[in-house]
Protein backbone atom coordinates (compact mmCIF):
# COMPACT_ATOMS: atom_id res chain seq x y z
CA UNK A 1 0.00 0.00 0.00
CA UNK A 2 2.37 2.63 -1.30
CA UNK A 3 0.16 5.64 -0.69
CA UNK A 4 -0.15 4.77 2.99
CA UNK A 5 3.58 4.35 3.41
CA UNK A 6 4.20 7.70 1.80
CA UNK A 7 1.66 9.38 4.09
CA UNK A 8 3.21 7.91 7.22
CA UNK A 9 6.73 8.76 6.12
CA UNK A 10 5.73 12.36 5.43
CA UNK A 11 4.08 12.69 8.85
CA UNK A 12 7.05 11.04 10.54
CA UNK A 13 9.47 13.35 8.73
CA UNK A 14 7.25 16.36 9.57
CA UNK A 15 7.35 15.37 13.23
CA UNK A 16 11.14 15.18 13.15
CA UNK A 17 11.42 18.56 11.44
CA UNK A 18 9.10 20.17 13.98
CA UNK A 19 11.04 18.66 16.87
CA UNK A 20 14.37 19.76 15.47
CA UNK A 21 13.12 23.26 14.74
CA UNK A 22 12.45 23.71 18.45
CA UNK A 23 15.81 22.21 19.42
CA UNK A 24 14.34 19.59 21.79
CA UNK A 25 11.84 16.77 21.54
CA UNK A 26 9.68 17.76 24.49
CA UNK A 27 9.73 21.16 26.16
CA UNK A 28 10.30 21.21 29.93
CA UNK A 29 7.20 23.35 30.33
CA UNK A 30 4.42 24.57 28.06
CA UNK A 31 2.70 27.91 28.52
CA UNK A 32 -0.76 28.33 27.02
CA UNK A 33 -2.41 31.68 26.29
CA UNK A 34 -6.04 32.19 25.24
CA UNK A 35 -6.54 34.89 22.61
CA UNK A 36 -9.62 37.09 22.14
CA UNK A 37 -11.38 35.97 25.31
CA UNK A 38 -12.58 38.66 27.67
CA UNK A 39 -13.82 36.80 30.76
CA UNK A 40 -10.63 37.41 32.71
CA UNK A 41 -11.19 35.00 35.58
CA UNK A 42 -12.24 32.09 33.34
CA UNK A 43 -9.47 32.85 30.85
CA UNK A 44 -6.88 32.60 33.62
CA UNK A 45 -8.34 29.26 34.72
CA UNK A 46 -8.30 27.89 31.17
CA UNK A 47 -4.70 29.01 30.66
CA UNK A 48 -3.58 27.66 34.03
CA UNK A 49 -5.17 24.21 33.55
CA UNK A 50 -4.06 23.79 29.93
CA UNK A 51 -0.49 24.88 30.78
CA UNK A 52 -0.30 22.55 33.80
CA UNK A 53 -1.71 19.64 31.80
CA UNK A 54 0.60 19.96 28.78
CA UNK A 55 3.65 20.64 30.97
CA UNK A 56 2.87 17.53 33.00
CA UNK A 57 2.45 15.52 29.79
CA UNK A 58 5.95 16.54 28.66
CA UNK A 59 7.48 15.81 32.07
CA UNK A 60 5.82 12.40 32.22
CA UNK A 61 6.92 11.66 28.65
CA UNK A 62 10.56 12.58 29.38
CA UNK A 63 10.63 10.59 32.62
CA UNK A 64 8.66 7.68 31.11
CA UNK A 65 6.04 7.82 33.84
CA UNK A 66 3.19 5.34 33.49
CA UNK A 67 0.71 8.05 34.48
CA UNK A 68 0.50 11.77 35.09
CA UNK A 69 1.69 12.69 38.57
CA UNK A 70 -1.08 15.26 38.96
CA UNK A 71 -4.56 15.32 37.49
CA UNK A 72 -6.05 18.22 39.41
CA UNK A 73 -6.70 19.98 36.07
CA UNK A 74 -9.05 17.15 34.97
CA UNK A 75 -12.74 16.66 35.53
CA UNK A 76 -12.75 13.65 37.88
CA UNK A 77 -14.79 11.46 35.53
CA UNK A 78 -12.24 11.94 32.73
CA UNK A 79 -9.09 10.74 34.54
CA UNK A 80 -9.44 7.05 33.60
CA UNK A 81 -10.27 7.84 29.98
CA UNK A 82 -7.10 9.90 29.53
CA UNK A 83 -5.04 7.23 31.31
CA UNK A 84 -6.21 4.70 28.70
CA UNK A 85 -4.91 6.91 25.88
CA UNK A 86 -1.65 7.64 27.71
CA UNK A 87 -0.98 3.97 28.45
CA UNK A 88 -1.54 2.97 24.82
CA UNK A 89 0.11 5.86 22.97
CA UNK A 90 2.32 8.46 24.67
CA UNK A 91 2.76 11.92 23.21
CA UNK A 92 4.53 15.21 23.83
CA UNK A 93 4.11 18.86 22.85
CA UNK A 94 7.04 20.33 20.86
CA UNK A 95 6.14 23.99 21.42
CA UNK A 96 7.08 26.04 24.45
CA UNK A 97 4.30 28.59 23.91
CA UNK A 98 0.82 28.01 22.50
CA UNK A 99 -1.53 30.88 21.66
CA UNK A 100 -4.98 29.80 20.49
CA UNK A 101 -8.56 30.99 20.55
CA UNK A 102 -11.33 29.26 22.50
CA UNK A 103 -14.66 28.24 21.00
CA UNK A 104 -17.77 28.12 23.15
CA UNK A 105 -19.73 25.01 22.21
CA UNK A 106 -23.50 24.69 22.01
CA UNK A 107 -23.46 22.49 25.15
CA UNK A 108 -21.85 25.29 27.20
CA UNK A 109 -18.35 23.82 27.22
CA UNK A 110 -15.23 25.37 25.71
CA UNK A 111 -12.79 23.97 23.20
CA UNK A 112 -9.21 24.76 22.16
CA UNK A 113 -8.07 23.25 18.85
CA UNK A 114 -4.84 23.08 16.80
CA UNK A 115 -2.59 21.96 19.65
CA UNK A 116 0.58 20.42 18.15
CA UNK A 117 1.31 16.96 19.54
CA UNK A 118 3.74 14.24 18.52
CA UNK A 119 2.55 10.74 19.36
CA UNK A 120 5.02 7.92 19.86
CA UNK A 121 3.96 4.28 19.76
CA UNK A 122 5.66 1.37 21.52
CA UNK A 123 7.80 0.75 18.42
CA UNK A 124 9.28 4.23 18.72
CA UNK A 125 7.54 5.55 15.59
CA UNK A 126 6.39 9.17 15.75
CA UNK A 127 3.47 10.90 14.06
CA UNK A 128 2.33 14.50 14.21
CA UNK A 129 -1.29 15.37 15.05
CA UNK A 130 -3.35 18.42 15.96
CA UNK A 131 -5.03 17.78 19.29
CA UNK A 132 -8.13 19.25 20.94
CA UNK A 133 -8.72 20.10 24.59
CA UNK A 134 -12.28 20.49 25.83
CA UNK A 135 -13.12 22.31 29.07
CA UNK A 136 -16.12 22.36 31.40
CA UNK A 137 -17.88 25.74 31.88
CA UNK A 138 -15.74 26.18 35.02
CA UNK A 139 -12.47 25.51 33.16
CA UNK A 140 -11.59 21.90 34.08
CA UNK A 141 -10.33 19.66 31.27
CA UNK A 142 -13.14 17.29 30.31
CA UNK A 143 -11.69 15.75 27.15
CA UNK A 144 -8.49 15.41 25.15
CA UNK A 145 -8.69 13.95 21.67
CA UNK A 146 -6.87 13.77 18.36
CA UNK A 147 -8.51 16.32 16.09
CA UNK A 148 -9.04 16.82 12.40
CA UNK A 149 -6.64 19.08 10.56
CA UNK A 150 -7.77 22.69 11.08
CA UNK A 151 -8.48 23.39 7.39
CA UNK A 152 -10.72 20.32 7.12
CA UNK A 153 -12.60 21.22 10.29
CA UNK A 154 -13.19 24.78 9.10
CA UNK A 155 -14.32 23.67 5.64
CA UNK A 156 -17.00 21.38 7.10
CA UNK A 157 -18.22 24.09 9.50
CA UNK A 158 -18.36 26.66 6.68
CA UNK A 159 -20.79 24.41 4.80
CA UNK A 160 -23.39 24.68 7.58
CA UNK A 161 -26.85 25.63 6.31
CA UNK A 162 -28.41 27.16 9.43
CA UNK A 163 -27.85 27.49 13.18
CA UNK A 164 -29.19 23.99 13.91
CA UNK A 165 -27.03 22.50 11.17
CA UNK A 166 -23.96 24.33 12.51
CA UNK A 167 -24.62 23.01 16.03
CA UNK A 168 -25.06 19.49 14.62
CA UNK A 169 -21.85 19.73 12.58
CA UNK A 170 -19.98 20.88 15.67
CA UNK A 171 -21.33 17.86 17.55
CA UNK A 172 -20.61 15.53 14.63
CA UNK A 173 -16.97 16.57 14.32
CA UNK A 174 -16.45 16.26 18.07
CA UNK A 175 -18.13 12.85 17.94
CA UNK A 176 -16.03 11.67 14.97
CA UNK A 177 -12.79 12.86 16.58
CA UNK A 178 -13.64 11.13 19.85
CA UNK A 179 -14.69 7.98 17.97
CA UNK A 180 -11.31 7.97 16.25
CA UNK A 181 -9.41 8.54 19.50
CA UNK A 182 -11.36 5.69 21.12
CA UNK A 183 -9.53 3.24 18.85
CA UNK A 184 -6.17 4.77 19.79
CA UNK A 185 -6.94 4.30 23.49
CA UNK A 186 -8.67 0.92 22.91
CA UNK A 187 -11.85 2.21 24.52
CA UNK A 188 -14.24 -0.67 23.86
CA UNK A 189 -16.88 0.69 26.26
CA UNK A 190 -17.27 3.99 24.38
CA UNK A 191 -17.46 2.20 21.04
CA UNK A 192 -20.23 -0.01 22.44
CA UNK A 193 -22.28 3.01 23.47
CA UNK A 194 -22.12 4.83 20.12
CA UNK A 195 -23.49 1.95 18.01
CA UNK A 196 -27.23 1.36 18.03
CA UNK A 197 -28.26 -2.17 19.03
CA UNK A 198 -29.53 -2.79 15.50
CA UNK A 199 -26.51 -1.25 13.77
CA UNK A 200 -25.62 -2.48 10.28
CA UNK A 201 -21.86 -3.05 10.07
CA UNK A 202 -20.27 -4.00 6.74
CA UNK A 203 -16.58 -4.72 6.18
CA UNK A 204 -15.06 -5.23 2.74
CA UNK A 205 -12.08 -7.49 2.05
CA UNK A 206 -10.02 -7.68 -1.14
CA UNK A 207 -9.96 -11.17 -2.64
CA UNK A 208 -7.25 -11.76 -5.23
CA UNK A 209 -7.66 -14.60 -7.77
CA UNK A 210 -5.49 -15.95 -10.55
CA UNK A 211 -7.31 -17.68 -13.40
CA UNK A 212 -7.00 -18.61 -17.03
CA UNK A 213 -9.20 -15.80 -18.31
CA UNK A 214 -7.28 -13.10 -16.48
CA UNK A 215 -3.75 -13.19 -15.09
CA UNK A 216 -4.84 -10.95 -12.24
CA UNK A 217 -8.26 -10.28 -10.84
CA UNK A 218 -9.46 -8.40 -7.75
CA UNK A 219 -12.81 -8.65 -6.06
CA UNK A 220 -14.15 -7.14 -2.87
CA UNK A 221 -16.04 -9.49 -0.61
CA UNK A 222 -18.42 -7.89 1.91
CA UNK A 223 -19.02 -9.32 5.37
CA UNK A 224 -21.94 -8.18 7.53
CA UNK A 225 -21.74 -8.10 11.33
CA UNK A 226 -24.15 -7.43 14.14
CA UNK A 227 -23.10 -4.99 16.84
CA UNK A 228 -22.24 -7.86 19.20
CA UNK A 229 -20.13 -9.65 16.56
CA UNK A 230 -18.28 -6.46 15.68
CA UNK A 231 -17.52 -5.67 19.34
CA UNK A 232 -16.16 -9.20 19.87
CA UNK A 233 -14.00 -8.74 16.78
CA UNK A 234 -12.67 -5.42 18.11
CA UNK A 235 -11.96 -6.91 21.53
CA UNK A 236 -9.72 -9.55 19.95
CA UNK A 237 -8.08 -6.87 17.83
CA UNK A 238 -7.33 -4.69 20.86
CA UNK A 239 -5.86 -7.62 22.78
CA UNK A 240 -3.66 -8.64 19.86
CA UNK A 241 -2.08 -5.21 19.27
CA UNK A 242 0.29 -3.27 21.49
CA UNK A 243 -0.77 -0.02 19.84
CA UNK A 244 -3.34 1.24 17.32
CA UNK A 245 -3.33 4.47 15.34
CA UNK A 246 -6.39 5.52 13.35
CA UNK A 247 -6.26 8.58 11.10
CA UNK A 248 -8.95 10.33 9.03
CA UNK A 249 -8.64 12.38 5.85
CA UNK A 250 -10.96 13.69 3.11
CA UNK A 251 -13.86 14.06 5.54
CA UNK A 252 -17.28 15.10 4.22
CA UNK A 253 -20.54 15.60 6.13
CA UNK A 254 -23.92 15.42 4.37
CA UNK A 255 -27.27 16.16 5.99
CA UNK A 256 -30.12 13.90 4.88
CA UNK A 257 -32.59 15.96 2.78
CA UNK A 258 -35.71 14.41 4.39
CA UNK A 259 -34.44 13.57 7.87
CA UNK A 260 -32.56 16.62 9.22
CA UNK A 261 -31.29 14.75 12.29
CA UNK A 262 -29.59 12.08 10.16
CA UNK A 263 -26.10 12.73 8.77
CA UNK A 264 -23.78 10.74 6.58
CA UNK A 265 -20.05 11.08 7.29
CA UNK A 266 -17.69 9.85 4.57
CA UNK A 267 -13.92 9.78 5.01
CA UNK A 268 -10.71 8.03 4.13
CA UNK A 269 -9.39 6.02 7.08
CA UNK A 270 -5.75 5.12 7.66
CA UNK A 271 -5.39 2.26 10.13
CA UNK A 272 -2.05 1.23 11.59
CA UNK A 273 -1.26 -1.15 14.43
CA UNK A 274 1.59 -3.28 15.73
CA UNK A 275 0.41 -6.21 13.56
CA UNK A 276 -1.52 -4.80 10.59
CA UNK A 277 -2.08 -1.72 8.41
CA UNK A 278 -4.70 -0.77 5.85
CA UNK A 279 -6.33 2.16 4.08
CA UNK A 280 -9.96 2.39 3.12
CA UNK A 281 -13.22 4.30 2.78
CA UNK A 282 -15.26 4.61 5.97
CA UNK A 283 -18.92 5.66 6.00
CA UNK A 284 -20.97 6.36 9.13
CA UNK A 285 -24.71 7.03 9.24
CA UNK A 286 -25.26 8.94 12.48
CA UNK A 287 -28.56 9.78 14.18
CA UNK A 288 -28.59 13.05 16.17
CA UNK A 289 -32.20 13.01 17.36
CA UNK A 290 -30.69 13.07 20.85
CA UNK A 291 -27.65 15.39 20.47
CA UNK A 292 -26.31 14.26 23.85
CA UNK A 293 -26.21 10.62 22.74
CA UNK A 294 -25.62 10.32 18.96
CA UNK A 295 -25.94 6.79 17.58
CA UNK A 296 -24.27 5.09 14.62
CA UNK A 297 -26.85 3.10 12.66
CA UNK A 298 -24.59 2.10 9.78
CA UNK A 299 -20.81 1.64 9.56
CA UNK A 300 -19.23 0.48 6.31
CA UNK A 301 -15.57 0.03 5.46
CA UNK A 302 -14.23 -0.66 1.97
CA UNK A 303 -10.59 -1.17 1.01
CA UNK A 304 -9.21 1.69 -1.06
CA UNK A 305 -7.41 -0.82 -3.24
CA UNK A 306 -9.96 -2.75 -5.26
CA UNK A 307 -13.03 -0.54 -4.67
CA UNK A 308 -14.17 1.41 -7.77
CA UNK A 309 -15.07 5.04 -7.07
CA UNK A 310 -18.68 4.56 -8.18
CA UNK A 311 -19.14 1.74 -5.64
CA UNK A 312 -18.06 3.69 -2.55
CA UNK A 313 -20.90 3.71 0.01
CA UNK A 314 -22.50 7.08 0.79
CA UNK A 315 -25.76 8.37 2.24
CA UNK A 316 -27.54 7.87 -1.10
CA UNK A 317 -27.22 4.09 -0.64
CA UNK A 318 -29.32 4.18 2.54
CA UNK A 319 -33.12 3.87 2.66
CA UNK A 320 -34.36 5.58 5.81
CA UNK A 321 -37.95 5.09 7.01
Amino acid sequence: MKTFKLRFFSLFLFGILISRSFGVFAQDSVEVFVADFYQDSLRETLEKNASAFLSQVNTSFQEQDSDLRSNSFFLNSYVNEFSSLWNNTRFYVPEETIIETINRLSNGRYEMRNIPAIFVNSSGEEFYEEAVIQFTPSGLISEFRIGLASHRYQKIMNDGEDETDLDNRETILSFVENFRTAYNRKDLELIKTVFSDQALIIVGTVIENTGQESSYQQQVEYLQFTKGEYIQRLERLFQRNEWIDVGYEEVSVIRHPKHPDIYGVSLTQFYRSSTYSDEGYLFLLIDFKNPEEPLIHVRTWQPKRGTPEDEIFHIGYMEIF
